[in-house]
């Protein structure tokens, strides 16, 4: 029989014990590993728990400076856009950033202010580009605008003359609709609705006189999608079932000349008519002469109004009535012409007032008279269906 030598068995049990340790090392190592893993694993999710927690959206918040807007960033975003913080935000998260610009700027971020200095030249131009290509308007919010005044020229003969024209200084917008009218004088407090532009929007004051100037616009980026877009078309656009609607620079007592736009009334919910009416006597003022010697209001409606005149679609004493109108002037609104002022109603949708004033204002020599050329300042109210 064959006798296994004494060495080679130890060598064998010597094996054995090794195979086993590395067999127990590698087991654990595995269960660490796996464990270690998890660990690793929970202790992630944890933290991208919290960052998603302080996600914010870069919605409009409320400065800290009085009528200014900003936009909800972090302060390192606001930071790198070149904004400045004005309050928080997100609940403390983020920061209100607010951004304006001057002469020679240029935006791609909603709401920045467009704002004059002391040191402002002419011309002065600021571009406005989109921000994304889902955006369809660009709305500006004149908090503060006063520049010169219109010509108030009057040349005591018939022929036309330059009154209401903005000669002195001047603001124009670029759109890529309808073009916006000229503005100058006191328009604080309006309204402009632009069509955003591919290749950037532009506005820019000028001016020949070195006189007072001031302005400050809140410039807004409207995307095609938002619910409070506004019907393509409009320049100002007013909502809710009551409201007041001027035309441009009716404190500075005159209308302006070569205007051509359309305001639009959104219809509230179950309501079906609309009402005008002058705020008071003398808030109504568009064409027709008066003679000089013995001033008297009268209104006109139709085919009488050719120069300078407002228009409501089917504009009669009732909604709906079958008399009715499309144009009022006159030194009085009317549905039927008159010396007594009257309330305008209409049914038509959507509804709107257009506004139609040439480029001149013409007087009367003989017998001396003068065209009413202050424009107009009206209430609306929206009658429910």
């Amino acid at each position: 029989f064959y006798k296994r030598p004494t060495n080679e068995v130890t060598l064998n049990m010597e094996s054995r014990s090794l195979v086993n340790v590395l067999y127990w090392t590698f087991l654990i190592l595995g269960v660490l590993t796996y464990a270690t893993g998890q660990s690793v694993n929970i202790r992630n999710d944890k933290l991208l728990n919290v960052f998603n927690i302080v996600k914010f959206p870069n919605d409009v918040c409320n400065s800290t400076t009085s009528n200014t807007y900003g936009v909800c960033y972090t302060a390192t975003e606001c930071a790198s856009l070149g904004g400045s913080t004005s309050g928080s935000c997100a609940s403390g998260f983020g920061v209100c950033c607010t951004f304006s610009g001057g002469c020679g700027g240029t935006t791609s971020l909603n709401n920045t202010y467009f704002k004059s200095s002391t040191s402002d030249s002419s011309p002065c131009s600021f571009s406005v580009c989109k921000a994304s290509t889902d955006i369809c308007q660009i709305r500006l919010d004149f908090d503060t605008f006063d520049i010169m005044q219109p010509s108030t020229n009057v040349d005591g003969d018939d022929n036309p003359n330059t009154r209401t024209q903005c000669q002195m200084a001047f603001f124009t917008a670029s759109s890529d609709g309808p073009s916006a009218p000229i503005l100058c004088g006191t328009n604080s407090g309006y309204h402009m609705i632009l069509m955003a532009k591919d290749e950037c929007n532009d506005l820019t004051f000028i001016w020949t006189r070195e006189t007072t100037r001031s302005w400050n616009i809140q410039i807004s980026q409207i995307e095609c999608s938002a619910s409070y877009k506004a019907p393509d078309g409009c320049l100002q656009y007013f909502t809710g079932t009551t409201g007041y609607i001027y035309s441009y620079n009716y404190a500075g007592s005159y209308h302006l000349a070569n205007q051509q736009y359309t305001n639009c009334i959104r219809t509230e919910q179950g309501y079906c008519s609309i009402a005008y009416t002058a705020v008071s006597t003398t808030s109504f003022q568009i064409s027709l002469i008066t003679p000089t010697a013995s001033p008297a209001s009268i209104g006109a409606v139709g085919d009488s109004c050719t120069q300078d005149f407002i228009i409501v679609p089917g504009g009669g004493q009732t909604a709906g009535a079958t008399t009715n109108y499309d144009r009022f002037c006159g030194s009085l609104l009317v549905h039927t012409a008159g010396s007594t002022g009257q309330t305008i109603k209409a049914k038509k949708m959507p509804f709107q007032v257009g506004v139609n004033f040439d480029s001149t204002e013409l007087d009367e020599d003989n017998p001396a008279g003068t065209e009413w050329s202050k424009g107009f300042y009206l209430y609306y109210t929206q009658t429910a269906c």
